[in-house]
């Protein structure tokens, strides 16, 4: 049983207050709870066929396997292009295969090089303060819907050079999860056509929706001096073909949207479980030199906190399906295979985490024993798939996390009720409603001193 570090020395054991515990669907908890994927992990073989209904997928247990697997192209297909996805993916590069899609990440490259992003914070943490703004404070909110309007809000203003209508903003944001769930069950069902996907004629609806968002984000969209910016390298790349630009922003907003939303929401509901860590990271960024000016690298608890919220809360599996009838650990696999690869296991692996199941951000801290180790996060995926906004990720969820801290006070609007994980790409607490109350002003001379000595004391 793994020890919760907030318990003091010499008491009993105590809950953590706020959000209660996850519930896992019984039908899909193989593949959607990581703790139970970590205890299968270490008693299984390399590769292990798994009966999950009428079909047979083929876990891949062993580290270096698993990045093989990921990684070989030739082998294993990759979920976007699958054909039940086309209505989604089109032909933008979400849904294109080999060659196509390293020319089209190749034109993007230049936009999402690190450099672009180092002076980001600054946005981010403007934007995010308007975001906040638009919050009510008298009623509960429904944190998946409102950090994904959050994290599109961002991903448009901050790597798109655009802006979109309130109005459209909240559509795609209430839209983003019948989205993400219609692609779930699309893939999830594409082996038996005859059964009905859920929620098809909604599904219709929010892609009519998001084609709007990404007309609006042309029309609005801002280009940089040097044309180096995302959208002016697409429409440089495809002149006189105004729809390859269109599908392209339509997935690459999708795609961003998808993984910012669900960090930001699993945030929330560690925030609401450990409310100390508000405080925390309010006095962190109140630390900085210029409050007003925040950036990521002046952030080490923000950064280790979406670290932490990733190893628990991330993509718990990634999926390949086999081109032809392949041999991996010794096992048959036949062609047209499902294939999972289990990241979230892996993140709960006791050789590489003590207490792999404790909701712990100090392990990401610099200087932390053991040392951390982030790229077995795969926070990004892997191989020719590995996430191209990965800087962008990495520069705006700190800051963003900082200021919703510093501006809002979170609590759950339900204490104690069980928080169920949707069923969708990247999963996302359901049910998780909370209180959103604008932050006490700090009275002038109490800001932290510089550093935040009490990092490494959180928990106390």
């Amino acid at each position: 049983m793994s020890v919760d570090r907030t318990a003091c020395p010499g008491q009993p054991f105590v809950p953590p207050p706020g959000a209660g515990v996850l519930a896992h669907s019984r039908a899909l908890r193989f593949w959607l709870d990581p703790a139970n994927l970590a205890a299968r992990l270490e008693q299984a073989g390399p590769v292990v066929p798994t009966r999950t209904g009428p079909a047979t997928a083929f876990q891949i247990n062993d580290p270096a396997l698993l990045r093989k697997v990921g990684s070989d192209e030739d082998t294993f297909r990759f979920w976007g292009p699958d054909p039940s996805l086309r209505d989604f993916a089109e032909d933008g590069v979400v849904g294109l295969e080999g060659a196509a899609h390293r020319e089209r990440r190749a034109v993007m490259r230049p936009a999402f090089a690190a450099s672009r992003f180092t002076g980001l914070g600054p946005s981010v943490q403007a934007r995010t303060r308007q975001l906040l703004a638009d919050l009510p404070a008298d009623r509960p909110l429904d944190m998946r819907v409102e950090m994904s309007r959050i994290a599109c809000g961002l991903l448009v203003s901050c790597v798109l050079n655009s802006e979109l209508a309130p109005d459209i903003l909240s559509k795609i944001a209430a839209a983003r999860s019948t989205l993400s769930g219609g692609m779930f069950w699309r893939y999830a069902l594409a082996p038996w056509p005859w059964v009905p996907v859920p929620r098809r004629r909604a599904c219709r609806r929010a892609l009519a929706e998001l084609d709007e968002a990404v007309r609006q984000v042309r029309a609005r969209h801002r280009p940089d001096p040097d044309g180096q910016d995302l959208v002016s390298l697409l429409e440089a790349a495809a002149p006189g073909n105004p729809q390859v630009v269109q599908r392209d922003v339509r997935a690459l907003l999708i795609a961003g949207m998808e993984t910012s939303a669900s960090t930001l929401a699993w945030a929330c509901y560690e925030l609401g479980r450990y409310p100390h860590y508000q405080q925390a990271l309010q006095d962190e960024a109140d630390a900085a030199p210029d409050t007003s000016r925040l950036h990521a690298h002046q952030l080490p608890l923000a950064t280790a906190f979406v670290q932490e919220v990733t190893r628990l809360h991330g993509i718990p599996f990634l999926v390949r399906r086999t081109r032809h009838e392949t041999f991996q650990g010794g096992v048959r696999i036949p062609a047209g295979s499902v294939v999972t690869l289990p990241l979230g296991a892996l993140r709960r692996d006791r050789n590489r985490y003590h207490d792999p199941d404790v909701f712990d951000p100090r392990r990401w801290l610099p200087h932390a024993e053991p040392p951390p180790a982030p790229t077995a996060l795969f926070a990004y995926g892997l191989g020719p798939r590995y996430c191209p906004g990965a800087a962008a990720a990495d520069a705006m969820l700190p800051v963003a996390l900082a200021t919703l801290a510093g501006s809002r006070t979170l609590r759950p609007a339900r204490p104690g009720r069980k928080i169920g994980v949707s069923l969708e790409l990247t999963p996302t607490p359901k049910g998780l409603t909370m209180y959103a109350t604008p932050c006490e002003p700090r009275l002038p001379g109490t800001s932290p001193e510089p550093g935040v000595r009490h990092l490494g004391d959180v928990h106390r």
